[in-house]
């Protein structure tokens, strides 16, 4: 049964990395090829036959810089069109630039947030009009703080922006009015994009996270970016519209009073990076345009987001943003999507209350789990120990009724029941740290707080250990257990038992090769932990087996005194 136990995951672990390596978690999507640009399809607005749509005042003078800073993050707008064009995060170093902290905007955009305006059956374009800032050095490091621009044309048109920024997190609140609107239905429509800035080492391959994800009323809808050909439509009502990579967000996200309208994606050009080795790597790059209503009153709010994808900073946005990137393939969600929740909770409890690198919180995590499934595998060896003994009497229920299946049948349930034996109770307990294993390999994938979180050698928790010394420790420490389980035990080994103690470990040093070297800390942690209990065990089994000869040696005995005294007669 453990042979067997042990191949089924191995199985069930090859099938998840292949899975993984060739099609990736890409869910599907229920939005639609639009044929017509948002602003056309919005409720409300009408156009006329043959009058342009699009309209842009022309750029003057030149753009100041209203640089925001805080102890997390440095943003800098513009004051031509209040856009957005830098967004630096302090506290995550950038992998493609060392020595810098992580840009969300890609080199070369200066309006990575910016604005049309629909009004009416006009659309005007924000981006080269000239607006006045309130400051031009904002330091919200003390407190919260916030910035208005405002533009008017000379026939009353007028448009303020306001973004008020917090010194913890990452949200920005955006709110504002459109002036003169005529009781004309009007909507701003938000941009972002295209896509985020490379910066993480291409062993990530954060390129194959690109994607565009929006949350409606019913659920998530994730969109990557290398499946989109031509413009689609999110329908709303929205909670959020965002575009994300691996680790970092940006999303434009409804304020409580009301809901974003719909949203937008347009393929764009693709960037290239250039690779250490000299070959280069394309990027699919696309850009988000979010509809949001203007009130008849002409004010409008919404929030953005524009930062890491920490767990716990998503959580406390709300609307399921923590939700952005999902642990486990769609399938998998219901069971993992929970269990990743405790995980990182454990983990993050741990790191705080202790203040400890997180190499040493999954030091003390894995002892915890062997700690905490002691009285698991305890049961899995009493089990295992009942199994020594009902064998033989099961050998002999085979032998007598091996030519009539459904007698054979009924005694083997008939001793079960008399020896209390259920036959999966020697494995069942060891599925248990299993769905652990899974949720930690996605854990790892996906969770920002290992990016970079350096332990004894190791670079980064997040990355294959560089010098592959531990799936070497983990191959030594799996094969010490089998040599613990074999021989001490004092069972025989057949030829296949060898097999397995030679070629188990060898496959699972394969497989964690070339996994995140956090996981693999983990795993060799349990491995190691678990030789003090497999040490017992393996006692208890050897007491066991020489129990079972000395009864197997007198039953022998007793049978030939039996004989003897019947010849006697």
């Amino acid at each position: 049964m453990e042979k067997r136990l042990l191949l089924a995951i191995v199985l069930m672990t090859f099938a998840m990395l292949i899975t993984n390596r060739f099609f990736g978690p890409t869910t599907p999507s229920d939005q639609v090829v639009a044929d017509s640009v948002l602003a056309t399809t919005l409720p409300g607005v009408t156009q006329a036959p043959g009058v342009p749509r699009v309209s842009a005042a022309p750029s003057t003078g030149s753009a100041d810089s209203v640089v925001v800073t805080s102890d997390h993050y440095r943003y800098v707008f513009s004051t031509r069109g209040a856009a957005l064009r830098s967004a630096s995060l302090i506290s995550y170093p950038s992998y493609s630039e060392p020595g810098s902290p992580v840009q969300l905007v890609p080199e070369g955009v200066t309006d990575f947030l910016s604005y049309r305006l629909v009004l009416g059956a006009d659309t005007l374009s924000l981006a080269a009009l000239p607006f006045e800032a309130s400051e031009r050095q904002v330091d919200v490091s003390s407190g919260r703080r916030a910035v208005d621009f405002s533009w008017h044309d000379e026939g009353g048109l007028g448009v303020v922006f306001r973004y008020e920024f917090a010194p913890e997190g990452y949200l920005v609140g955006v709110t504002g009015r459109v002036e003169q609107t005529g009781g004309q239905q009007a909507y701003l429509l938000a941009r972002l994009g295209p896509g985020l800035a490379v910066h993480e080492n291409p062993a990530h391959h954060s390129e194959q996270d690109f994607a565009f994800v929006t949350r409606g009323d019913d659920g998530i809808k994730r969109r990557p970016f290398r499946q989109i050909e031509s413009q689609e439509v999110a329908e709303g009502p929205l909670h959020w519209a965002a575009i994300k990579d691996k680790y970092f967000l940006a999303a434009i996200i409804r304020q409580e009073s009301g809901p974003v309208s719909r949203a937008v994606v347009t393929p764009a050009p693709a960037a290239t990076r250039v690779l250490p080795n000299g070959n280069e790597l394309t990027l699919p790059r696309a850009q988000v345009e979010v509809a949001v209503p203007v009130a008849a009153d002409g004010e409008f709010a919404f929030q953005a987001y524009l930062g890491p994808q920490d767990y716990r900073t998503l959580k406390a946005v709300g609307h399921d943003l923590e939700n952005v990137t999902p642990y486990g393939y769609r399938w998998l969600q219901p069971v993992i999507g929970p269990l990743s929740a405790a995980v990182l909770w454990v983990l993050n409890t741990l790191h705080d209350t202790l203040g400890i690198s997180y190499g040493w919180v999954l030091v003390i995590f894995g002892v915890m789990m062997r700690v905490v499934l002691w009285p698991l595998n305890a049961k899995a060896m009493r089990s295992q120990l009942k199994t020594m003994t009902v064998q033989p009497l099961l050998q002999e229920i085979r032998e007598k009724y091996k030519d009539d299946p459904e007698k054979q049948q009924q005694a083997m349930v008939a001793l079960y029941k008399e020896h209390g034996f259920n036959p999966f109770g020697g494995c069942l307990p060891l599925l248990v740290p299993f769905p652990v294993l899974i949720t930690l390999f996605f854990v790892f994938r996906n969770t920002i707080a290992f990016r970079g979180a350096r332990f004894l050698w190791l670079p980064d928790l997040s990355l294959p250990d560089p010098i592959y010394i531990l799936p070497v420790l983990l191959v030594v420490s799996m094969f010490s257990l089998q040599w613990v389980m074999s021989h001490l035990s004092g069972m025989e080994q057949n030829s296949q038992m060898k097999m397995m103690m030679y070629f188990m470990p060898l496959m699972m040093g394969i497989f964690f090769f070339s996994m995140p070297s956090g996981l693999n800390v983990y795993y060799t942690v349990t491995q190691i932990a678990s030789i003090p209990q497999q040490v017992l065990i393996s006692i208890e089994r050897r007491k066991a087996q020489e129990e079972l000869k000395r009864n197997k040696v007198m039953n022998a005995v007793s049978s030939r005194d039996n004989k003897g005294k019947g010849r006697a007669k």
